[in-house]
Order: structure tokens, then sequence, then C-alpha cells
């Protein structure tokens, strides 16, 4: 028989946990969303706890990042899933500080605009996310295999790097490290480490 939780406010009754549907609005959406508290069989009050207001804050959170156009937590735990990060490895990769993909994945903050678009280039692109692990020199904490990119360029690939102009003569920039562009026959151009 497992012991109910006595009420905090008349401290004789026994409390419920119950849910009740408030129609929410942000923005000009409404939404009728879960909110759930506890309610006294004795003295009838109801009230949220520490439980309760951090799921009502999260259900309205999620729906905020959906009116937002931003992706969902149960989107970004995919993203994080596709590439078999953990929450750790996420936030060193994409930054957002180190609890970040926590909360971003279990709705308690939302992302920034520039973290989505970056999300959402790494989950349309394999070959952005291993050029963003080379980047950020994570090459190491990466153990799975790189999937095969497909080229949606063909052509003869020429390797050039940026000079830097310093008093009307071409030098090297010793404080920056330029990366090789590819310059395809098409004209197109990408990033090659």
């Amino acid at each position: 028989m497992s012991a109910q939780e006595l009420c905090p406010i008349c401290g004789e009754g026994h409390v419920t946990a119950s849910v009740q549907m408030v129609e929410y609005e942000y923005k000009g959406h409404k939404a009728e969303l879960p909110s759930h508290y506890k309610q006294c069989d004795t003295c009838t009050s109801d009230f949220a706890g520490m439980a309760e207001s951090k799921l009502n804050k999260r259900i309205v959170m999620a729906f905020r990042k959906q009116v937002d156009g931003l992706l969902t937590g149960d989107e970004i735990t995919a993203l994080r899933k596709q590439y078999k990060l953990t929450q750790a490895q996420a936030a060193r990769l994409f930054g957002g500080g180190p609890v970040a993909f926590s909360k971003y994945e279990n709705d308690d903050v939302a992302q920034s605009e520039a973290m989505d678009t970056l999300l959402r280039l790494v989950r349309r692109s394999p070959a952005a996310f291993w050029a963003l692990v080379e980047e950020k020199g994570l090459q190491a904490d990466f153990t799975q295999q790189r999937e095969p990119v497909r080229a949606d360029v063909q052509g003869t690939v020429q390797l050039i790097s940026l000079p830097r102009v310093q008093n009307n003569t071409i030098r090297p920039d010793p404080h920056y490290a330029p990366r090789a562009f590819r310059r395809f026959r098409q004209g197109a151009v990408s990033c090659q480490r």
C-alpha cells in the first residue's frame, strides 16, 4: 500500500494529481495545453508543487518554440541521436554552455535563432556536421564512421589559399590559418581543410 501525500495546506487531507486543459495564447496563437496540479480531498485546495510547475513550464515552452518556428526538444534529441552524440558532446560542438542541450531537449529554454539555424543545417547535411567537427578540432571525440557524402558538383578541383595584403605586398597572416578553397569548373566554391 502506498502512502498518499498529505495536504501541505490543511495537513489533514490527501492530495491527488490532476490535469486540466487550459487555453493559452502566445503571439496570437491559441492552444489548449494541459495544466498539472494537485488537489486536496479534504479542503479542496488546488496547487502546483515544484514537479508540476516544472512540467507546466516545459509544456508552455514547447508551445512557444513551435509558434516561433524553432526545433522542439524532441527534434533536437533526434538530431543529437542521429549523430550518436551525448549532450555534453553536442554542447562542446555547437556551443551554448555545458548543459545547454539538456535544457533545449527538455524544453526548459528555447535555443537562439542562430543555434536553431545551425542545428537545422547539420540535421540536413552530414557534410556540414563533419566540417563543424573538424573546425572545432573534435575529431578524436567522434569515433563513429563518417557516412559517405554525395558530391553535388562534379569537376576538376583547384586548391587556392587566401593571402593577406600588408604594405601593398601579399604576405600570409601569422594569426590566421586560412583554409584552402575548392574552385570547381562550374564556378561553385566550397571549403576544404
